[in-house]
């Protein structure tokens, strides 16, 4: 009986601790398995990528326009970058074959074109005639 009380004594800090480390990863473990066949969406709803798409290009037909040279390449690239993770985003949502797009990279701009093409093919409603959009 002592011998018993001795190992639950030394036993007790090391279950403790894994408890505390191992114990969420195995919550989410059973939760997953409870649930089933309803998978989570991967990323936000295709509504909120469609407005943030549509806003994108019209920033970028603004920003195009600027007239401040110095300014406009730095916009110009940082919204492409956006556009891109935007309308790679909505691929995805949408099962459109989309290119793979390099860490810290845009598309180029005719991958791009191609891409909210498909992407208006697909459905997805984006403004036409303006950004990397137009003709």
């Amino acid at each position: 009986m002592n011998l018993a009380r001795v190992v639950a004594v030394m036993l007790a800090p090391s279950a403790a601790v894994g408890a505390v480390v191992y114990g969420p990863r195995a919550v989410r473990y059973l939760r997953r398995r409870l649930q089933g066949d309803h998978p989570q969406p991967a990323g936000p709803p295709i509504e909120q990528l469609a407005a943030d798409l549509r806003r994108l290009v019209r920033q970028h037909h603004a920003v195009k326009r600027a007239p401040d040279l110095m300014m406009r390449a730095h916009h110009l690239s940082a919204i492409e970058g956006a556009i891109t993770n935007c309308a790679v985003q909505a691929a995805v949502a949408l099962g459109v074959p989309h290119p793979r797009v390099p860490r810290h990279s845009a598309l180029t701009a005719t991958e791009l074109k191609r891409l909210l093409r498909a992407l208006a093919d697909a459905g997805l409603v984006l403004p036409t005639g303006v950004g990397p959009f137009a003709d």
